[in-house]
């Protein structure tokens, strides 16, 4: 028989094969349908399957292949007449896929729900979880008392020396249709009671049944969906659309769960009217008991009541909540649904919150009576934490290896507890203090020493919440440093050290600069005398050693050993000179910079050496740069800041405003005090230089010392003149020889009506200035040079300077009028 079953299922495989490639070669169906075999159309159904096609998209494919509406209605009616359903729909096949999976049904999740303010109801937050659905498997072997209704799919599978495979769906009468056999009626029988039935009416066309040379299996395929009610204190009550695999939890979970005042432990499954069974879902909570978590019927109705007893429970509990009772829970039933006391929890007893006739009442339940307590609804439980106080604890703080938390009842004395806790080295052994509370909690200083309590000559008990502190010796001393200034690479302070020399503190300090002196290093030491009591005038001792090599060799008291806040002051060598450089530029022969070779050395002396002055060199208009405080210390700073403040008072009513009623400074001009900060400041200032007398007369004032960082410039000859400020056109003028300040002025377009005339003045390219002199009614005006800038400063206009100029404009005109009326009366 076994042989004969492969042979058979070969040649069944063989001739499958042909047809699919038969298919798949032409690339479309034969144009006439009615030539198309059952089982050519039963092939092509079966492929539709496998790639997973609907009855739409094999509609779309036919009419693609050049099928008309006609053809496709056609293939349709043969379809449905071989009981084929269209991609996977239910109906006969003799070569169903028996190992497809059922199709899911689409159910509702669980609805939004409002997160609950302060605590919440024991196991409601599961229905609002998205990863808990309580959804059946559908792909679970057929249950042996699942109870087939319309909509079901049932596959028989009969296999030996007869094979077939069909697919059944029930229709809603009740029946499935057998090829050759007729409507059999399985609605409301089992699996196994249907597997019965269909085996005895297949032995009407297959004997081999009854002989054994025959098996029939049947199976459950896709299933049909349920309806389910859901109605009583329930989320969301009404009717649902199940899989006929669901249970009460997947209903529950379906329709949201309970409401807030629904009961999680009596829930309801009502069948034609009957009482199936009463589903506590605590039992599954607490247990993980789904025992009688039943399997749902189309018409079931699932009922839940509104709850009978809840309690709260607060506080120091492993799982606060609001839990349902049943009539045989107590106290003690109570704290086990909650997971137990927590870890800080007062266990000796547990107050209770309740709502009597009137008023609130507490009650205080003590551990023996927990069992046989009884709650009523509306109780709250509140669990105490234990008191934040140590019966037993001794502190200890301070220069020890193991400082912390100790136990009394180990240390009960403080020798015990010094001796473990093992002062450092550096602990402060003299004395050490313990604070103690005493009875009216008012805290009181006891001291010991350190060194009697180790050896034993003195000693006491401890008492709760004793803290002993030993201070370390660095913290009850001001910290020990020696400071070295001068002429070394890193002057700061440094901790001091026992043994340390001034050379060690010189090491230290990153070494000598190269200009120090080791030949007179000051030392100066605080003053620390206890024998004589009486007043000095004295502030520091002062020691001045030499540390040279061979002062060294012969007098080793030269390098002393310092004591804490010494003070060592290395000297600069008085021979010792940086160089100075300047920087020449401009119509030199060798522009660039140069080292002043002596202090001595002149303006003139580096022009010489930068090889003379070129042809086409201006030396009138050389200029001296030079920096406006040389190696700028805290001193010059104190300097700028009390010019600052000179002349801030000298030109106050320019930097600040008053008031005109009550004289008060209202406001101080920040811009032009900072622009008068900044030309103090500044980093170079232009020198004034004739550079002419100084390469004529070596002696001349104008032949200055050179200083580190001047910038001696020569420009070339200057052709132009340039004027500025109260004229009508600013301007260059060529210079030629014999031209004047007027004649500049004329040439830029004449005064303005608002210039300054008699403080005009004029700066030189040397950097010179000359004002206009006055002499009478007279006007002496500076000489021009080439190069030279002409200023003309301009009249701020005040109220009285408005009324001056309109006074002497009408004084013109009554003078012109008079002067018309003059000569018109003249003979």
């Amino acid at each position: 028989m076994v042989h004969s079953f492969k042979n058979y299922l070969l040649r069944f495989c063989f001739i499958m094969g042909l047809a699919l490639i038969a298919l798949v070669s032409n690339g479309q169906l034969p144009v006439d349908i009615n030539q198309l075999s059952d089982q050519q159309l039963i092939q092509y159904v079966q492929q539709a399957n496998l790639a997973g096609l609907s009855e739409a998209d094999l509609v779309a494919k036919a009419r693609a292949k050049g099928l008309s509406d006609d053809q496709i209605a056609t293939l349709k009616q043969r379809i449905q007449s071989l009981n084929l359903g269209a991609a996977g729909a239910g109906g006969n096949s003799s070569s169903a896929n028996t190992n497809s999976k059922r199709n899911r049904i689409a159910t509702y999740g669980p609805g939004y729900r409002d997160s609950a303010v302060g605590l919440q109801i024991f196991g409601a937050d599961l229905f609002s979880q998205d990863n808990l659905t309580f959804e059946p498997n559908l792909n679970i072997p057929t249950p042996a008392n699942y109870v087939l209704g319309a909509g079901d799919e049932l596959v028989i599978d009969i296999y030996g020396y007869s094979e077939s495979n069909k697919k059944l769906q029930v229709t809603p009468d009740g029946y499935i249709r057998y090829p050759n056999l007729g409507p059999l009626k399985v609605m409301g029988l089992t699996i196994e009671e249907a597997t019965k039935k269909i085996k005895g009416a297949l032995l009407k066309i297959y004997p081999g049944i009854a002989a054994g040379n025959t098996s029939v299996q049947v199976t459950l395929g896709q299933i049909r969906s349920i309806k389910v009610t859901m109605v009583g204190e329930i989320a969301r009550p009404g009717t649902y659309s199940l899989p006929s695999l669901a249970t009460i939890a997947n209903a529950l979970y379906v329709s949201g769960g309970p409401s807030p005042i629904g009961s999680l432990r009596h829930i309801s499954l009502m069948r034609n009217g009957k009482q199936i069974t009463d589903f506590d879902f605590y039992d599954f909570l607490l247990k993980g008991d789904l025992s009688k978590n039943a399997l749902l019927q189309d018409g079931d109705v699932i009922s839940v009541a509104p709850y009978q007893l809840r309690v709260a429970v607060k506080g120091a509990i492993k799982k606060p909540a609001i839990y349902e009772l049943g009539a045989a829970d107590n106290l003690s039933t109570v704290l086990q649904y909650s997971g137990g006391f927590a870890d800080i929890a007062y266990k000796a007893r547990v107050r209770i919150q309740r709502f009597g006739t009137a008023n609130r009442e507490m009650l205080t339940i003590p551990a023996a009576q927990f069992q046989q307590f009884k709650l009523v609804s509306g109780d709250t439980i509140l669990v105490d934490s234990i008191a934040n106080l140590y019966a037993n604890r001794v502190m200890v703080s301070g220069a020890v290896y193991h400082p912390g938390i100790y136990g009394l009842n180990d240390m009960p004395t403080l020798q015990q507890l010094v001796k473990a806790v093992q002062p450092r080295e550096d602990a402060y052994t003299t004395r050490a203090v313990i604070r103690r509370l005493n009875k009216d909690y008012q805290p009181s200083l006891l001291n010991f020493n350190v060194q009697d309590v180790l050896n034993g000559k003195y000693n006491t008990p401890l008492q709760r919440e004793d803290s002993v502190h030993i201070y370390a010796i660095p913290d009850v001393r001001e910290k020990y440093q020696v400071t070295i200034t001068g002429e070394v690479n890193q002057p700061t302070q440094y901790p001091f050290a026992d043994n340390m020399k001034v050379e060690d503190l010189i090491l230290m300090a990153g070494g000598l600069k190269d200009g120090a002196s080791l030949k007179q290093i000051e030392v100066s030491r605080r003053i620390r005398t206890t024998t004589n009591p009486a007043d000095s005038n004295a502030y520091a001792i002062i020691k001045e050693i030499n540390l040279t090599d061979d002062n060294l060799a012969s007098d080793t008291a030269n390098n002393i050993s310092l004591q804490p806040f010494d003070i060592v002051s290395v000297r600069r060598s008085p021979l010792y000179k940086d160089q100075i450089t300047v920087d020449v530029q401009g119509e030199v022969l060798y522009p660039g910079q140069y080292t002043v070779s002596a202090n001595s050395e002149r303006l003139s002396d580096v022009i010489k050496r930068a090889g003379g002055l070129k042809d086409d060199a201006y030396p009138a208009g050389a200029i001296l740069i030079r920096n406006t405080y040389q190696q700028q210390t805290a001193a010059d700073s104190t300097l700028i800041n009390n010019k600052l403040n000179t002349l801030e008072a000298q030109s106050g009513n320019a930097l600040t405003t008053t008031d005109a009623t009550t004289g008060a400074a209202l406001s101080t001009d920040s811009s032009k005090k900072s622009r008068l900060e900044a030309s103090i400041t500044e980093a170079k200032k232009q020198v004034g230089i004739r550079l002419n007398e100084a390469l004529a007369n070596h002696g001349s004032v104008y032949n200055l010392l050179l200083e580190e960082g001047d910038v001696i410039k020569v420009p070339k000859q200057l052709q132009t003149v340039q004027s500025f400020g109260g004229v009508y056109v600013s301007q260059k003028v060529v210079y030629t020889r014999g031209l004047t300040f007027r004649k500049v002025i004329d040439h830029s377009g004449g005064y303005q009506q608002n210039a300054s005339r008699k403080r005009s003045y004029v700066i030189y390219p040397n950097g010179e200035i000359r004002s206009t002199k006055h002499f009478l009614f007279f006007k002496i005006y500076p000489a021009i040079k080439p190069g030279t800038e002409v200023y003309v400063p301009i009249r701020k206009r005040t109220p009285a300077n408005e009324i001056a100029n309109t006074g002497a404009a009408f004084a013109s005109i009554a003078g012109l009028i008079v002067s018309l009326v003059y000569l018109i009366k003249r003979p």
